[in-house]
């Protein structure tokens, strides 16, 4: 998420993208890439040093539709009424079904 603030310093990550979505996306994409790349294709990002990995990664921040990954808004949840069961004792289903017997 920094990175992508970071390439995108005119947008309010933290309020604008999803979290979930992002970590969908890179699970499925994480997944799908470990099925078709052999070890050999992954040597580049395990020689690069920090600041080649860190340019890479913000360059791939920069790249990122944001518009893909936003943060849906939920409304106000309605309150339920609270005195539904009043006066009415609980009886768990275990209880019930041994006094049925």
């Amino acid at each position: 998420m920094a990175a992508m603030q970071a390439a995108h310093p005119d947008k309010d990550i933290h309020d604008e993208v999803s979290d979930d979505c992002i970590v969908e996306e890179i699970t499925t994409t994480f997944n799908g890439i470990n099925l078709i790349l052999e070890k050999e294709n992954w040597t580049p990002f395990v020689i690069c040093n920090n600041s080649e990995c860190s340019r890479l990664i913000l360059e791939l921040a920069g790249k990122i539709d944001l518009k893909k990954f936003k943060k849906h808004k939920h409304g106000v949840t309605p309150s339920l009424p609270k005195d539904e069961h009043k006066g009415k004792p609980h009886l768990s289903t275990a209880r019930l079904l041994y006094l049925c017997n």
